[in-house]
């Protein structure tokens, strides 16, 4: 069965966002602790997606959590950014 929306699940720009900013932590926290180049590269791509869904939430009514989603989002690449710099450099 589809993983679709239920009543219950309902689905927004917030919660895509929020969605996709865990995944991109998730994805980053792996670079973190397995840093090559693969790693590195799937962090990114989850971070660009957050930074996509974080845009589309922009102008929510809920000021708070939209704060704390950016936050969120820059926080992860603060974290993307020291992965980088972890990279073993026969790697580089």
């Amino acid at each position: 069965m589809p993983n679709q929306p239920t009543s219950m699940q309902s689905q927004s720009p917030l919660s895509d966002a929020q969605d996709s900013v865990a995944k991109a932590h998730r994805a980053v926290a792996q670079a973190q602790s397995h840093t090559t180049r693969t790693m590195l590269s799937q962090a990114k791509n989850a971070l660009e997606k957050a930074e996509r869904a974080v845009a589309q939430m922009q102008g929510d009514d809920n000021e708070r959590a939209v704060a704390e989603v950016t936050d969120d989002l820059r926080d992860a690449e603060r974290r993307f950014a020291q992965a980088q710099g972890q990279l073993p450099q026969d790697e580089v």
